[in-house]
């Protein structure tokens, strides 16, 4: 779909009916690794298991990309039930103070009721949109929302960038929907005068 990184429609459609979420998510992250290759091919993209999620992280910093280390993308499958929340832990994952007019927050990519937690799940997120205060995190907030609401349901998060840092330019996120994938993309940097907002995507 236009303005999305990843062919979501086109992947979902080549696969076997019924879609088995594991197939799916593998697919996915072989796509946001070739997309995230094609732009930083210094890159060290690594694959592993955590806490039932499974991401491509790129470790840039053991090959000396000159970028940070940074999550590229996740997906999980909503667990029947979810253990409480690590306060003291996310209270001490560190965040770069912010001007107030650039308000984050530590934003799961999966989120914490689709079975998601800390280390390479935590990003620098917008805090109107991660938050659901913004019409963009309202419709962030509902594809969080419908997709913990099923135990089984699948997510999928893509982080994109547009520089060194491990601050995401703007997110994908993509859910399982019978054998459809429906996928938006999200402006994470609103501060970034020279770029051209996106438009919503949905399918």
């Amino acid at each position: 779909m236009t303005g999305l990184s990843i062919d979501f429609a086109g992947l979902a459609a080549a696969l076997s009916r019924p879609i088995d979420p594991a197939t799916a998510g593998r697919v996915l992250l072989d796509a946001a690794a070739a997309h995230y290759a094609s732009t930083c091919p210094d890159s060290l993209l690594l694959r592993f298991p955590q806490s039932g999620a499974t991401y491509l992280f790129d470790q840039a910093s053991a090959v000396d990309a000159g970028q940070e280390d940074r999550t590229v993308a996740a997906w999980a499958v909503t667990p029947a039930t979810v253990a409480s929340r690590d306060v003291s832990y996310q209270r001490g994952y560190p965040l770069a103070a912010e001007p107030d007019s650039l308000a984050v927050d530590r934003g799961h990519l999966i989120p914490h009721l689709s079975g998601g937690e800390f280390g390479p799940n935590i990003f620098r997120q917008d805090r109107a949109l991660n938050r659901g205060w913004s019409a963009e995190g309202k419709r962030y907030r509902a594809l969080e929302r419908e997709a913990a609401a099923t135990p089984g349901a699948f997510y999928f998060g893509h982080l994109l960038y547009r520089d060194e840092s491990a601050y995401p330019a703007t997110i994908e996120i993509a859910i399982l929907r019978e054998n459809t994938l429906h996928a938006e993309r999200f402006e994470n940097r609103f501060q970034d005068a020279a770029h051209t907002h996106l438009p919503p995507a949905g399918q």
